[in-house]
């Protein structure tokens, strides 16, 4: 009965242990940031060619932008990066929420579209869905768009390819945090 119950103990302790480490552990983003990170802390985040467009009605929020940069990625390269710092949350206040991006490219933009995937599944696993699917395949040929995205618990990652209006196509990719706003503001 003692080793059962020192047996019992001792899962349970591995069990805290891991869903402390749960807790803690956030998705890899773009240059090093993380969500609710201040503008200022993006900026330097973003180093050097960063540029930030302040927005003073919204006390602190903007945008800090980037062209032509490698993303830390695979071999990810991004024509522009903009991270944007809003006040879309519980307490107003500003805080790294969303980071959009283009990837560049050279030649046929399905072939990148498939590098770009490799890269992020290397870094995030497989997709919710496959792009290349039956619905993805009726989907392209229907509206020239192929797309991925993949779902954490705290960020909302989203790939997409579109032949439509451009010459060669286009990539985007974006990250979005999924916790904005406290589960608290429905208490009454």
């Amino acid at each position: 009965m003692k080793k059962l119950g020192l047996i019992l103990m001792i899962l349970l302790a591995l069990c805290l242990c891991q869903t402390g480490v749960a807790e803690e552990s956030t998705i890899q983003l773009p240059f090093g940031v993380r969500f609710g990170m201040q503008l200022d802390e993006v900026t330097q985040a973003a180093g050097e060619g960063a540029q930030v467009e302040e927005w003073p009605e919204e006390g602190g929020a903007g945008s800090v932008f980037l062209e032509n940069v490698p993303l830390g990625i695979g071999s990810i390269h991004a024509g522009f990066v903009t991270f944007d710092v809003t006040c879309n949350n519980s307490p107003r206040e500003p805080r790294l929420d969303g980071i959009n991006l283009s990837v560049a490219f050279e030649g046929n933009c399905i072939a990148a579209f498939r590098q770009t995937l490799a890269d992020l599944t290397a870094v995030y696993g497989q997709p919710d869905s496959d792009p290349f699917d039956e619905y993805g395949r009726e989907s392209y040929q229907e509206f020239g768009n192929l797309s991925a995205s993949w779902t954490t618990p705290d960020t909302r990652i989203y790939l997409s390819l579109n032949q439509i209006y451009t010459e060669n196509g286009s990539i985007d990719l974006s990250f979005s945090s999924r916790l904005c706003y406290d589960l608290s503001d429905l208490e009454e």
